[in-house]
């Protein structure tokens, strides 16, 4: 599955977590964790990204979803990798993974 915005910015020249902060100040991105803080993840940079809003809500989304299946007792493996293009500090997408007694993966298209 796929989650794409609405528009395609070009996110290559902010290149390091200066311009990414500055950009999430401004409220044209937001921090996501990317281990849910609720899940034990930790308020560290290894596990933050600078993302726009919409990549949050996507994985908020993905998240829930999982959390019903763990709640139902299924044992699960996740995961949630960025991937970058050239230089930039901005994830270009995000692929969530989820394996176990159920498999599921979504990537969620940045930029």
């Amino acid at each position: 599955m796929h989650i794409f915005g609405n528009m395609q910015p070009d996110y290559s020249h902010i290149d390091s977590q200066e311009k990414a902060q500055a950009l999430c100040a401004q409220k044209e991105l937001v921090k996501l964790h990317l281990m849910p803080l609720d899940w034990g993840g930790e308020d560290v940079a290894l596990n933050i990204i600078y993302v726009p809003e919409f990549v949050l809500e996507g994985k908020s989304r993905i998240d829930g979803m999982i959390e019903e299946l763990l709640a139902a007792g299924h044992n699960l493996r996740y995961s949630a990798s960025p991937e970058y293009k050239g230089k930039s500090f901005i994830a270009s997408k995000l692929v969530i993974k989820v394996s176990g007694d159920r498999e599921m993966e979504v990537t969620i298209e940045i930029w």
